[in-house]
């Protein structure tokens, strides 16, 4: 049985990036983000290598993550190894004149 690997931020960036590897490794995918459009368009490409389950929500909101998990098929329901990559950039200044505005919205 493969191991299912489930990656968050998974539309584009790093996170696809990611999800792109763990398919070429073998591992079953749940792919998660906020647009819908971009993770159907990832998981076609990678159904040629693996199975492919998505999830669409926004990871700050408690509620659509705990729906979206309690939702899952149970093909995919025993998750192996967690990518928790979304996220979003704020600032490109330095560390030392960071806003602590743009500090907060990459947290949250």
């Amino acid at each position: 049985m493969n191991k299912t690997a489930l990656v968050t931020g998974a539309s584009s960036g790093i996170g696809k990036a990611t999800a792109i590897a763990l398919a070429g490794a073998g591992y079953n995918l749940i792919i998660c983000g906020r647009r819908k459009e971009a993770l159907q368009e990832l998981k076609t490409k990678l159904e040629e290598k693996t199975a492919v389950h998505t999830l669409q929500f926004d990871v700050r909101d408690k509620e659509a993550v705990q729906s979206a998990i309690e939702s899952l098929p149970q093909d995919f329901s025993q998750i192996d190894v967690l990518v928790n990559n979304a996220g979003n950039a704020h600032g490109l200044d330095p560390i030392q004149k960071g806003s602590l505005e743009d500090w907060d919205a990459m947290i949250d």
